[in-house]
């Protein structure tokens, strides 16, 4: 291919542990793309896999992939916006409607992809690979570390703090449910600001007294230690929080009720059930 032709002079936008990517300009267009350029042919092939994999709204549509002068590039929609990590580090967190709207996004993509044929892990889900742009949605980016469940047991991946321990202890425990465990930091952070690197976060509502029994309820069931006693799959997540969203008035007091006595009954955990915190799109 010949950049040189079709592009202006390419712009870095971005370097991550597998590559760089640059931003390009098609001269006739006007219309931007991104580049990543990589050196290790073996992620390349897997990163082009599972980009093909990965037909959902919330990922990057590829364009290109193919190798020149000894590197490998994959040419792909570019996604304009901010950083999701730098934007919750403004503003210290979403409020629980935004929050929850954005989770939704996140939690289908994910379980979309998870219910592929060989389940596909993404293994690396973290505020600073989703770009949340201008029109208020979220993109998911950099599928360097996704593998298939099968291959898991092969390669640790991820990063500390973000991801689910056993990826890192050992890593052919990992499954859907590994998945599960990041969307809880993750969730955790859009709705308190708090940034999981920081360390171990603390329950929703010791943060927050004004947040849903039932998203806390949630969060304390993907991040539980072990694999087998959490939410098994982001299907699951997002059942439980399309459950949450969908409820009538009515239905989410009985909600609100039922996840404060079960939370009380885990941690003695006290405190006010907020029945007007409904949380609605």
């Amino acid at each position: 291919m010949n950049f040189e032709d079709r592009f202006e002079a390419p712009v870095p936008a971005g370097e991550g542990a597998f590559g760089k990517v640059y931003r390009l300009k098609e001269k006739k267009t006007g219309v931007n793309y991104a580049l990543k350029v990589m050196e290790n042919r073996s992620v390349w092939e897997k990163e082009c896999r599972f980009l093909q994999l990965a037909d959902h709204p919330l990922f990057p549509k590829p364009e290109e992939s193919g190798e020149e002068d000894g590197k490998y590039y994959i040419l792909m929609e570019y996604l304009y916006g901010t950083p999701l990590d730098v934007v919750l580090d403004d503003r210290r967190g979403f409020g629980q409607t935004d929050a929850v709207r954005l989770a939704l996004q996140i939690a289908d993509g994910l379980a979309w992809l998870q219910e592929k044929d060989g389940t596909v892990l993404f293994r690396d889900l973290k505020a600073e690979n989703l770009i949340l742009q201008p029109d208020g949605n979220v993109r998911l980016t950099d599928l360097g570390s996704a593998c298939f469940l099968s291959e898991a047991g092969r390669s640790r991946a991820g990063t500390p703090g973000a991801s689910a321990p056993e990826q890192f202890s050992a890593p052919e425990t990992a499954g859907a449910y590994s998945d599960v465990y990041a969307f809880g930091l993750l969730l955790h952070y859009l709705l308190t600001g708090e940034n999981p690197l920081g360390g171990e976060p603390e329950s929703l509502r010791s943060v927050d007294p004004s947040c849903s029994a039932c998203l806390e309820l949630l969060i304390e069931d993907c991040l539980r230690p072990a694999g087998e006693e959490r939410i098994p799959d982001m299907l699951g997540v997002l059942q439980r929080l399309m459950d949450i969203v969908t409820a009538s008035p009515g239905a989410y007091r009985r909600m609100e009720k039922a996840a404060s006595k079960e939370l009380a009954g885990r941690y003695g955990l006290e405190g006010d059930i907020l029945y007007t915190k409904n949380v609605k799109l």
